[in-house]
């Protein structure tokens, strides 16, 4: 299969900067940070004279959350200007003179971005071996947490495909995109706190729809259903939002629902951008009404 243009032109030029060794860099000395950060802790723990096997939970916890928090802010940062900084150079007529469908544009954009992402995540495989010299961890949990966070990163690319194909600025497109993923992550865990007390009073005994479009929500579910919490939730610690009863919910999982989610929000996104950059849209729509 021939690779798409725009993703091949895109990997050449980035990849010779300086910018893409940079974020690479310093996206491993956190995560590296890190992980020196737990095995110091541990080795020099002056209650127990052998590693701890339960430690590793603690060390796999802290550096998946730490890239987590990281790929979402990134992601953004590399998709929203993907098109409107095509506008800004005034060279998006360019592009779309070519023989590349509008889809293929805005998929070629996504995947050169996601493929900084993608390397990031490679690249951080060392780090979570740490966690192997402990133990507690299998391949297919890490598998797992790999795929929830390149689904993740797509939905969160995406949306700032989407805003990049709608405003005409770089900046308003980044703000934008902040500003929803903001919203998903904070806005509706804000929102399920106060429809729980007011209108249940605490005695919800239920995971709210609403919260599958949380990405934390969906992370926090994969952790502790990992570690046997079933379906357990790091937000249950939050007053007044009960999300789910370890013992009694019997549905499925709900960071396979969240990525699901995920997956169908990247789709209608990357659709209704293909639509807006489409160069015969308005003439169409022109005939049509003509009609």
């Amino acid at each position: 299969m021939m690779m798409n243009p725009v993703l091949l032109k895109e990997l050449k030029v980035k990849m010779r900067s300086w910018k893409a060794a940079g974020i690479i860099g310093g996206y491993l000395f956190i995560l590296a940070a890190v992980a020196l950060f737990i095995t110091y802790a541990n080795a020099n723990d002056m209650y127990s004279s052998t590693i701890n096997p339960q430690f590793s939970i603690g060390a796999y916890s802290g550096i998946a959350v730490i890239q987590f928090i990281l790929i979402l802010f990134i992601a953004p940062a590399l998709t929203a200007g993907a098109i409107a900084g095509e506008r800004e150079k005034q060279t998006l007529d360019l592009l779309l003179c070519t023989n590349l469908a509008p889809r293929s544009i805005v998929i070629g954009k996504l995947l050169a971005s996601m493929s900084h992402i993608l390397i990031l995540i490679i690249a951080s495989i060392p780090m979570f071996s740490i966690v192997f010299l402990y133990g507690g961890i299998s391949v297919l949990e890490i598998a797992q947490l790999f795929g929830f966070y390149i689904v993740t990163a797509i939905m969160a690319g995406s949306i700032g495909i989407f805003f990049s194909t709608y405003v005409k600025r770089t900046i308003a497109a980044t703000v934008l995109t902040y500003a929803v993923g903001l919203f998903m992550c904070f806005g509706t865990l804000f929102i399920a706190v106060f429809y729980i007390r007011i209108f249940y009073n605490y005695d919800y005994q239920s995971y709210l729809p609403l919260l599958y479009l949380n990405p934390l929500a969906g992370f926090s579910s994969l952790l502790t259903t990992q570690f046997g919490g079933q379906y357990a939730n790091i937000f249950n610690m939050i007053p007044g939002l009960y999300m789910g009863n370890a013992f009694t919910y019997k549905g499925p999982a709900p960071w396979l629902i969240n990525t699901y989610v995920n997956i169908g929000i990247s789709v209608v996104l990357l659709f209704l951008a293909s639509i807006k950059i489409n160069p015969v849209r308005k003439s169409l729509f022109s005939f049509l009404k003509r009609k």
